[in-house]
Order: C-alpha cells, then structure tokens, then sequence
C-alpha cells in the first residue's frame, strides 16, 4: 500500500508533529510510505519517503493555503492508495486524525485578538472541508471528546470514527527518586495561557500545604510573575523555557497540575503518569479518560476553579502512603499507550480505509461520534 502523511511539521517536539514522527517510523515496515510536509527533523528509517512543501511556517494565515496547495499537487502526482492528514492540513485526505477542533477552540476562547480570530476562523475552514470531503474514509480521533467535538461542529460525518489516543515513551518517561526538597514540587508544562498557568499559581496560593510550583512552557512571564507576587508565592513560583531534558524534569515532581482550559489529548498527562505522578487536570483534558479519581488523581470539573484544584492537590499531599499508590496507579493506567500500538490501530484503520480490512481490524469506538 502507498500511503502519503500530509502534515505541516515532522519533528520530536511537539504534539501532533511527534505523532506524526513515531507513525513514521514504525509504519514504514509495513507500508510505502511518503511525509508531505514543510519541515522534517528526526531520525526516519529508510524507505520513508520525504516531499517538502515550499512555504514559510509563519505567518499561519499564509502558510495553511501555501501548504495546502503544494500538498495537494505532491498528493496527486504520487498516484497514492490512500492519503493521511492531520486536522484541515489538506482537505481531500482519506484519513484524518483529529489531534484538535479549531471550532471547538474558538467556541471556548472568547479573549482571541483579532489576529488569532481570523486564525481560527480559517483553521475551521479548512477542518471542515476535510471532514466533509467525500474523499474521507475513516477519522482517527485521540479521545473520545475530541470524537464527539469533530462530530458536533462538523456533522454528521460520513466516515467511521475510530479513537486512538496518542501514547508516551515508557522508558523515557519512567518514575525515578526524586532529589530531597524543603517542600512538595507541583509540576505544570505547556502553554502558559491556554493550559491554565494563572490557575496553577492561585491554586497553589491556597494550598493547606507549604508546596512549589515548577511551570515548564512559554508566555507572558511578567505577567505570572506579577501574579504569583501579588499572591503572596513569587518565592515559590519558577518559570522556566521549554527543555529538552523534560522527562527528567517530571521524573523530579511530586504532583502534575494542569489546569488545561483545551486538551484535546494532552501528551504531558501520559508522560505525567507514565513518570508516576498523580495528575490534577480538568475536565476539558481528552486524556483525563486515563484518570480515576481518588486513584491515579482527581480530576476538577472547571479549569478555573483554583479552589477546586487547591483542594485536589492537598488530598495528594495529606498522606505519603496514599500518595505513593497513586503513583504506582498512574504508571499503571499508561502501560498500554505505545507507539507500537498505535501504528498497528492505524494500519488496522488505513486498511479498513482502503476497502481491504485486515483480519482484527480496527473497530470503530461505541459511542465516539457521540463523544460518549
């Protein structure tokens, strides 16, 4: 089977370009394989074809139709079996995996300058030219809210959805003994506005618990730094960039808080669990479907609850005991999200796509256009 991946960005970092990465390199084995894509970066194994899009990667106004034009040429000239996208990248695919929902985002972020509205307003243009393109064959959601967010704004849909979620790397991201500290560390990593940042830093301000709060990620720094001071915390609040040693970084954390306003999956919660950390996220996290609470975490109904989050933070650190089982059930409840895993589910569904269903074939999850 000759099958393109048409995706803006290949890469390590990141959500859906990761995603894309480790598909690559576990399917190559099995399939014919090309990347379309802007920019590549990685180790690929061979066989794994590369056809860049020119175009710039900024300014998204620009680059969605750029790329989406040249991806379209390059899909057409490959004579393909089938073609996979992510999101609206290119309207047309067969597959689609929604790793995100551009309307539901919108619907959601109502502080959108002018610029990030015009944004959205394109993202969901080209998200639902994909998703009622009567080229579609099958759509991969990552939870089971994503599934139901893509079926609410989008359709009815046409296609099977199928919900795979994305998976973690369970020797990287492993528990480990953490450095002896003064005080309980609360872990946060993402973007600082979305992911709830101001949240995290009045939980914390609240707290019963003497606690720090180690936030990993990028945004208006002052600007937390300012709440944090006016809060009464600034010594127990550190802001860091991005890092490259980040599994270290969970590894050497007491509790992951993410107060997530929209998560579609949320990558940071597996690895939090596969690195044994009892998780505190909100409602809105498509990976909060890996947390029991009580057991592996709590999960908070509304992202800006700061009491909400206080309280289920000290209900983590009131007892070592319970606070340690947790921890063997957060590893416990990510034992089975692997890439491996993952690619076979997409083969299963790129199969099932292209009219010749192999034997255990992916089945569609009961319920996911529902978001059940």
């Amino acid at each position: 089977m000759r099958v393109a991946l048409a995706i803006h960005r290949v890469r390590p970092g990141g959500g859906q370009d990761r995603y894309a990465l480790e598909l690559a390199r576990r399917l190559a084995a099995s399939c014919e394989l090309d990347l379309i894509a802007l920019r590549v970066e990685g180790d690929l194994p061979p066989g794994v074809g590369v056809k860049r899009v020119s175009a710039p990667l900024r300014p998204m106004l620009l680059t969605a139709p750029l790329f989406r034009s040249g991806a379209r040429s390059l899909a057409r000239a490959g004579r393909y079996d089938l073609v996979h996208t992510v999101g609206g990248a290119l309207p047309g695919a067969n597959v689609v995996t929604a790793q995100f929902c551009a309307a539901e985002w919108r619907r959601l972020n109502t502080d959108a300058d002018w610029y990030q509205r015009l944004v959205m307003a394109q993202a969901v243009r080209d998200e639902r030219a994909a998703y009622r393109d009567p080229a579609l064959a099958a759509v991969i959601a990552v939870s089971r809210r994503t599934a139901g967010e893509v079926e609410r704004h989008y359709g009815p849909l046409s296609a099977p959805v199928y919900v795979i979620p994305n998976a973690v790397d369970l020797d990287a991201f492993a528990p480990r003994a953490a450095a002896p500290r003064p005080r309980p560390r609360l872990l946060f990593v993402g973007a600082f506005e979305r992911k709830g940042l101001d949240v995290a830093i009045r939980a914390l301000a609240r707290l019963e618990h003497d606690a720090e709060l180690l936030a990993v990620g990028g945004g208006d720094v002052p600007r937390y730094r300012a709440l944090a001071a006016s809060l009464g915390v600034a010594g127990r609040v550190t802001l860091q960039p991005p890092r490259s040693d980040i599994a270290a970084v969970f590894a050497d954390a007491d509790v992951f808080v993410f107060p997530t306003r929209y998560e579609p999956f949320g990558m940071v919660i597996a690895e939090a669990l596969a690195s044994g950390l009892p998780v505190v996220t909100s409602a809105r996290a498509g990976a909060a479907d890996l947390i029991r609470d009580g057991e592996s975490g709590w999960i908070v109904t509304d992202p800006e609850d700061a009491a909400g989050f206080a309280a289920a933070v000290d209900r983590v650190l009131e007892d070592d005991a319970a606070r340690a089982a947790m921890a063997r059930a957060a590893r416990a409840a990510v034992k089975g999200l692997t890439w491996d895993s993952v690619a076979a589910q997409t083969l299963d569904v790129y199969r099932s796509a292209a009219g010749a269903p192999a034997p255990g074939a992916a089945v569609p999850s009961p319920g996911a256009a529902a978001g059940a």
